[in-house]
């Protein structure tokens, strides 16, 4: 495919999903064969094929592509449903076992985020990531009585109690690489705990009610996991979209400045305005929804990093993932890592310090 075909595809790709969650209303294009699998092809790298197919769902006839991706759209759909009644129901399962071993919980990311969808049984569904009450000490005793080898980082430890499900407890939601900034971000946690385990929603087909954040501390907390995963390895658009329906709920004038005060202090504004550029002109969100100005700049240097990378960056060849702990894997990282300093010196630095300073901490307390 030329480029100039497909500058077109990749604009149709975007109107498709805007069409999807209700902020376009017609479709601007007639595409062939090739660009039409070019558009799956690059909804099923972000993780966004049931959405993508929502869109085309809603297109007139003589704009809709060839049987055979509507074949696959359909089976994709099917699966999509059926992932997501599974996780939608071990998710209330997990959180009420939590519950019942003395934890109080929320659900971070995935079930609660599907809510904000047109069609919530339509967003690809991934893990289960929860973040208890109680401090590291305390859950890595209880996971430890279940797994006595246990893998744990700064904000999680993996607890693979149900085979085919990846559960992620959390310690804490996130972190910023910065000290300074991580200190602050942590109190900010500890502050807004309360509110977050006792906010409760209920799930699709009734199945059952699960504590999740609120829309105020998704506001912060998406954007900094976004913000984590991009200077990592790679973020998706997938990711992204739930931001951008978080935003499209709504916020006051009042909601707004004091997220943009707690982003501000963490330094984020200017991967903010990145952000509010890709959610504007990607998805559709109205400038009134934005949190800040948005940059075009930073905005398509981060839209160009994501398309290339796919989601969580699992098509990234600047990274070797063949073994996640060999010399290469780790050069690797801190090369594409290195790449960014000129644009977020302060991440680049500091996230260098803490990723070092984190696999020594792992090791002294036996949790790789």
């Amino acid at each position: 495919m030329n480029t100039s075909s497909q500058e077109k595809t990749t604009k149709a790709f975007f109107q498709l999903l805007r069409i999807a969650i209700g902020n376009e209303n017609a479709f601007s294009y007639y595409l062939n064969d090739d660009e039409w699998n070019w558009i799956w092809d690059m909804a099923h790298r972000q993780a966004l094929t049931g959405v993508v197919f929502d869109g085309i769902c809603l297109l007139p006839q003589k704009q809709r592509p060839p049987q055979a991706i509507i074949l696959k759209g359909v089976a994709a759909i099917q699966n999509i449903e059926q992932a997501n009644r599974l996780l939608n129901r071990y998710s209330v399962l997990v959180s009420q076992k939590f519950q019942k071993e003395g934890f109080r919980s929320a659900i971070l990311k995935g079930q609660g985020n599907a809510l904000w969808y047109p069609n919530p049984m339509h967003r690809m569904p991934g893990d289960i990531d929860i973040w208890l009450e109680g401090g590291r000490e305390k859950i890595m005793a209880y996971v430890r009585h279940y797994f006595l080898k246990a893998s744990a980082r700064y904000h999680h430890v993996d607890f693979p109690i149900i085979k085919g499900i990846d559960i992620e407890v959390h310690f804490t939601p996130t972190w910023m690489s910065a000290y300074p900034d991580n200190r602050f971000l942590q109190k900010w946690f500890a502050e807004e705990q309360e509110a977050q385990f006792a906010n409760t929603v209920t799930l699709p087909e009734n199945t059952g009610t699960i504590p999740v954040p609120t829309p105020a501390f998704n506001r912060i907390f998406l954007l900094i996991h976004i913000y984590r995963h991009f200077f990592d390895e790679g973020i998706g658009l997938r990711q992204l979209l739930d931001y951008a329906m978080l935003l499209n709920q709504g916020t006051t004038e009042k909601e707004k400045a004091e997220s943009v005060r707690i982003l501000k202090r963490m330094h984020l504004l200017r991967f903010t305005s990145a952000l509010m550029h890709i959610l504007q002109n990607v998805f559709g969100i109205e400038g009134k929804h934005l949190l800040t100005a948005p940059s075009e700049k930073e905005g398509d240097f981060i839209l160009q990093e994501i398309m290339q990378n796919g989601n969580f960056g699992q098509h990234n060849r600047n990274i070797n993932r063949q073994n996640g702990k060999s010399a290469s894997y780790f050069t690797s990282k801190f090369l594409y890592k290195t790449r960014f300093l000129t644009r977020y010196p302060r991440e680049t630095i500091w996230g260098h310090v803490f990723w070092i300073g984190q696999r020594i901490w792992r090791w002294h307390k036996r949790y790789v």
